[in-house]
C-alpha cells in the first residue's frame, strides 16, 4: 500500500516514519506559515506528479483552503481516500466532506488522529489496521501488566509511548496512567479546558481498559 503525506513544515515527521514501517510514502510539504485565507491554494500545492501514485493521502496541513484544493487534486488523480487531520482547524467536515462527494473521494475528518476509526473498506482497511484508534494487548500477572503490545497506534505513536510507560503497573492504576502519559506525549491536539488533548487522553484510557478485560477473560 502506498500513503501520501502533506506535512506543513517540519512537523509530523515522527508520523511519517512510522508509517514507513509498514507502507511506501510519498511527502509533500507545504510552509509551515500561511495565510488565514488563500485564494489560490494551488501556488502552495504545486505537487509533483509523481506523488498521487498513492492509493491514499494523510493531510496535515490543517487548512481549509489548502485542503479543498487538495481534494480537488486528490479526485483529479483518482485518490480515492483524503485523511485530514486537524478537527475545526482542518475546515468544515461538511464543506469538505461535500466537495469529497463531487470529486469522487472520501474523506476522513477527524479532531484528533487517536479516534480515527477503521474503515471497512477493501482497498483501504490495511492501513487503519496500524493507525487510528489505538488498540493494547496485554498479559497481566499478580494483578501487574507484565507484557504491552500495541496492537494499533495513534498515527503520531503516542500509543507506542503510553504502552511502555504502563508496564509493571498494576491493573487498577493502568487505565488513567494511560491517559495520563498521554498527555504529556508531545501530541499536536489542541490543549486548554475543552482541548483535543483530554479526548486523546480518554480514548488511550478507554484501550488500556479493554485490553485488561480482554486479559482476564483470557485466564478464566
Amino acid at each position: 500500500m502506498r500513503v501520501g503525506v502533506v506535512l506543513k513544515g517540519k512537523t509530523r515527521k515522527k508520523d511519517v516514519e512510522l508509517m514507513k514501517e509498514h507502507f511506501e510514502v510519498n511527502v509533500f510539504e507545504i510552509p509551515s506559515e500561511l495565510p488565514e485565507f488563500i485564494e489560490e491554494p494551488e501556488t502552495f500545492l504545486q505537487i509533483p506528479e509523481e506523488f498521487f501514485d498513492v492509493d491514499m493521502v494523510v493531510s496535515y496541513a490543517v487548512h481549509p483552503d489548502i485542503n479543498l484544493e487538495l481534494i480537488r487534486l486528490a479526485g483529479e488523480k483518482g485518490v480515492g481516500l483524503v485523511v485530514l487531520s486537524g478537527g475545526s482547524k482542518a475546515g468544515s467536515y461538511i464543506q469538505l466532506k461535500k466537495e469529497g462527494e463531487r470529486r469522487g473521494v472520501r474523506v476522513v475528518w477527524e479532531e484528533i488522529c487517536c479516534a480515527t476509526p477503521k474503515l471497512k473498506d477493501e482497498k483501504y482497511s490495511e492501513f487503519f489496521e496500524y493507525f487510528g484508534m489505538p488498540e493494547f494487548e496485554v498479559k497481566i500477572s499478580d494483578d501487574r501488566i507484565e507484557y504491552v503490545e500495541v496492537k494499533r497506534s495513534a498515527f503520531c505513536g503516542a500509543t507506542f509511548f503510553v504502552a511502555e510507560k504502563i508496564k509493571g503497573l498494576d491493573v487498577n492504576s493502568a487505565p488513567s496512567k494511560a491517559g495520563y502519559f498521554t498527555q504529556i506525549f508531545p501530541c499536536y491536539a489542541s490543549r486548554g479546558i475543552d482541548g483535543g488533548i483530554h479526548k486523546a487522553a480518554r480514548v488511550h484510557k478507554k484501550a488500556v481498559e479493554k485490553a485488561i478485560e480482554r486479559a482476564k477473560e483470557k485466564e478464566k
